[in-house]
């Protein structure tokens, strides 16, 4: 029974561990090709489609996409030509500085 019991807590912490190791990401992407209501539909449908993506919200308001992902299964390079493949060319948002 103890070995059992040993075991079980040994793989539950080696899973644990590596469920740690992945990390997830918020990125916001400039889109300054969204031009009407519909182009945020669009670039946060092909977004979607991109594996590792957790959640997409895009907006015309700043022309903007605010994305978070799982970097173990994805990267700035991957969404960035998802949004370029369907037209919409993205770089990571630079907010102006007030100063």
């Amino acid at each position: 029974m103890r070995k059992i019991l040993t075991a079980t807590l040994l793989a539950s912490a080696l899973f644990s561990s590596t469920m740690a190791m992945a990390a997830e990401q918020t990125i916001k992407l400039a889109v300054p090709g969204m031009t009407c209501a519909s182009c945020p539909f669009i670039v946060k449908e092909a977004i979607s489609r991109v594996e590792g993506i957790k959640s997409v919200e895009a907006t015309m308001d700043d022309r903007s996409a605010t994305v978070i992902f799982d970097d173990q299964i994805t990267n700035l390079e991957e969404i960035t030509q998802a949004t370029a493949n369907v037209g919409y060319p993205s770089t990571l948002f630079v907010e102006a500085n007030d100063s």
